[in-house]
């Protein structure tokens, strides 16, 4: 059972604590990490959601985790890097670009996004296979073109969010 913190529409702590299932039943407000890893050929890294997830099978996203009640948010994303994609930062290599709320009845969040540079190869990643099947650096403006196209392999496809996020860090004004 994973403990995630109960918030309020303000980002305010509500001091309860509730099962990861349990808040997205009941459509309550909570904390999840998107990571942004981008190499020095401004190439950002996707990843290949597995086809056995409940939600999202099989579609290409960031990596991101749920921020369960004992973490901070840099904590979990330094952790989710770690199990998702087998990266070993720091808290202090990620840089926090912005905090998005998400309002979906099933799905409310602030989503706590992080920039984190790497030099990694692909062959130098190490891959949860429980969760992943594969991983690719995709160049800013091919994955700028595939939102604007609504591509339905993206998460994010078609976004308008993620269409302003990549666009700001294409031209380095994150």
């Amino acid at each position: 059972m994973e403990l995630l913190n109960v918030y309020d529409e303000n980002n305010e702590f509500l001091n309860k604590k509730l099962d990861r299932e349990e808040i997205h039943d009941k459509g309550l407000w909570h904390h999840e990490v998107l990571i942004i890893v981008i190499n020095e050929k401004k190439q950002v890294l996707l990843q290949k959601r597995s086809y056995k997830r409940r939600n999202l099978p099989g579609k290409w996203a960031l990596c991101a985790g749920h921020v369960i009640s004992d973490e901070t948010e840099k904590k979990t994303a330094v952790r989710e890097l770690k199990e998702e994609i087998g990266l070993i930062i720091s808290a202090k290599d990620l840089k926090l670009i912005d905090i998005y709320k998400k309002n979906e009845p099933k799905n409310r969040k602030f989503s706590y996004i992080y920039l984190v540079k790497t030099t990694k190869k692909i062959n130098e990643f190490k891959i949860q296979t429980n969760e992943l099947t594969q991983i690719k650096y995709v160049p800013i403006k091919k994955l700028i073109k595939m939102i604007l196209d609504d591509d339905k392999h993206l998460v994010f496809g078609g976004d308008e969010y993620h269409l302003q996020l990549f666009t700001n860090i294409l031209h380095n004004t994150i």
